[in-house]
């Protein structure tokens, strides 16, 4: 799955100091001269009349035009009326903020503080006091940290103090924060009055601010230390807990290995199914076999034994080890299992949650109206995107402006991603042979991985089972085969766009992957490295979510 999330997750091209959150306003002003005055004046000429541009292509264009802002307004209005929209910055997602706070309390300074309006927007003056004073703050707060160090983390994250903080503090307990560089240890004990000193004295409303958001990010961090106190303290207790009820079910003979694990323990830890034949198994197997079925879109939980048993849990067996995100997902998957069934003529489902409802025609209603509390989302029934109403479809499309590189990116996606010939359902094998088995509930349709037709094992070039030489392979190495379709489908794709817009350029069209998704590929590569043949065992595809969420911070 690396490869689908670095196809999509790059939209914008920003590094860490160019950041979306960081205008460019605020980057062309950090230093003096008549030179970098007229550039700021320009872009922020140009900013007030296209608010929503990329700043990247503000910048690329300033330029050509010398800095001269009016000549720049005025062509960016002529190809809007040519129907040639400039590149727009890219959407960052904010998170939704929670109805009930109470006003002035703690939870509303730390919504407060990580929603920050941009700091530039309140002037040069107040955001050289801010930073100064924030990073003398950070400095005293961490002063077994490097300087360096400190300076590099708030630049990263966009000059706010409560964000760096949070990140500082995390890098000293986390094992995900990687190892960190401290100083050697001090011959004297840190200054604790280092920032009693930087509170006096304070001012101007830029140091003001510096200072109430690192109180607040301290009280955060605080309370975060606290609750993971108390989930040590009560996760100690329950393995101890544990382990004197294991004890005590030897003693009265009241223990049973799991069914699917073997690990022994007291039948009052474990849950069973509801067949005339009792199977005991462990709240952990219970809870990951779960996790696999809502995978396989499924909901029906079976009983795990190797006997055959086709017992299913009751509730109040399921409600000892199914916490209530696993739960939605099944009763979500059962609800839309059951519509589907019902065939309800002109049922109609938002594209953006699972709500569904009874709707006419579309010639009548174009619009899907989600009443779902969490969406509330109107969106076109024929493009399935947000609605644009009057627009036609392809008009909002050409709107919205898909880039040349988004085109790249969805090809690549479609020669790596295959769908079910009969439900349409996506998937993609992880292993084993090309003869593909759909695992959706009533549909189980049989289709080659490779040509994607219905077939069986006639099908393949294995004579032993009916094949014959020169058809499609029963058994390759699908890392290999996905590389090499991804690879293909990205240079005819390249190969149109370049076609059709002649004048972006190459750079514009290259695709960066992050690190992160480079490790992940070589990880998932390493981890399967045998050759191609017969698996040791069959592993049935894996559906794939219809819509695929973006990381902005990539």
């Amino acid at each position: 799955m690396g490869a689908i999330r670095s196809c999509s997750a790059h939209l914008g091209s920003y590094t860490k100091e160019e950041s979306p959150s960081m205008p460019a306003v605020l980057r062309s002003s950090l230093g003096p001269g008549p030179e970098i005055d007229g550039k700021v004046k320009c872009e922020k000429d140009v900013l007030s009349c296209f608010p929503d541009i990329c700043p990247d292509y503000l910048r690329s264009q300033a330029a050509e035009h010398q800095w001269d802002s009016q000549g720049l307004i005025t062509r960016l209005l002529d190809d809007l009326e040519k129907d040639q929209p400039y590149p727009k910055r890219p959407t960052v997602l904010k998170r939704k903020r929670p109805e009930k706070i109470e006003k002035d309390s703690e939870e509303e300074m730390r919504w407060g503080f990580e929603e920050d309006p941009r700091l530039a927007s309140k002037g040069q003056e107040y955001f050289k006091l801010y930073t100064k004073k924030a990073n003398a703050l950070l400095k005293a707060a961490f002063q077994r940290r490097y300087a360096e160090d400190i300076e590099n983390t708030l630049k990263a994250n966009n000059f706010q103090l409560y964000t760096t903080y949070l990140a500082l503090d995390k890098a000293s307990w986390s094992p995900d924060a990687g190892p960190i560089k401290l100083k050697r240890a001090y011959f004297r004990r840190p200054n604790p009055n280092a920032e009693k000193v930087l509170r006096y004295g304070a001012v101007h409303q830029g140091e003001i601010d510096a200072i109430a958001a690192f109180d607040a990010a301290r009280a955060a961090c605080t309370a975060k230390a606290q609750e993971r106190e108390a989930k040590e303290a009560q996760e100690k207790q329950k393995v101890q807990e544990e382990e004197e009820t294991l004890q005590r079910a030897k003693a009265e003979g009241t223990v049973a290995d799991c069914g699917c694990c073997y690990e022994e323990l007291a039948l009052s830890s474990m849950i069973h199914c509801d067949g005339d034949t009792t199977h005991w198994f462990c709240r952990s197997c219970a809870k990951q076999m779960a996790e696999h079925v809502v995978g396989l879109s499924k909901y029906r939980l079976g009983c795990m034994s190797v006997d055959g048993c086709d017992a299913t849990f009751s509730r109040d067996q399921k409600e000892l080890f199914l916490d209530d995100k696993l739960t939605n997902a099944l009763e979500l998957i059962e609800q839309e299992e059951v519509l589907r069934l019902a065939g309800i003529e002109n049922l109609e489902s938002c594209p953006f949650c699972p709500y569904a409802a009874e709707y006419p025609p579309v010639e009548e209603n174009k619009e899907f109206r989600c009443e779902n509390p969490d969406c509330l989302l109107i969106s076109c029934r024929l493009c399935r995107q947000e609605t644009h109403i009057p627009k036609a479809c392809e008009e909002a499309a050409r709107e919205r402006g898909h880039s040349a590189r988004r085109v790249i990116e969805e090809a690549m996606s479609a020669a790596l991603i295959r769908k079910c010939n009969k439900c349409g359902t996506p998937f993609i094998k992880e292993n084993g042979c090309n003869k593909m088995t759909c695992t959706r509930s009533g549909c189980r349709n049989v289709q080659c991985y490779v040509c994607s037709k219905s077939c069986d094992y006639n099908h393949f070039d294995d004579a032993s089972r009916g094949g014959k030489k020169g058809n499609c392979p029963l058994f390759d190495n699908v890392e290999d085969r996905h590389k090499n379709e991804v690879h293909t489908a990205e240079a005819l794709a390249r190969q149109q766009v370049a076609e059709e817009n002649p004048e972006v350029g190459d750079e514009l069209l290259h695709i960066n992957f992050s690190e992160r998704v480079k490790e992940d590929d070589a990880r998932r590569t390493a981890g399967n490295p045998r050759p191609p043949g017969p698996p040791g065992f069959r592993h049935m595809v894996m559906p794939v979510p219809a819509f695929i969420p973006v990381d902005p911070g990539l």
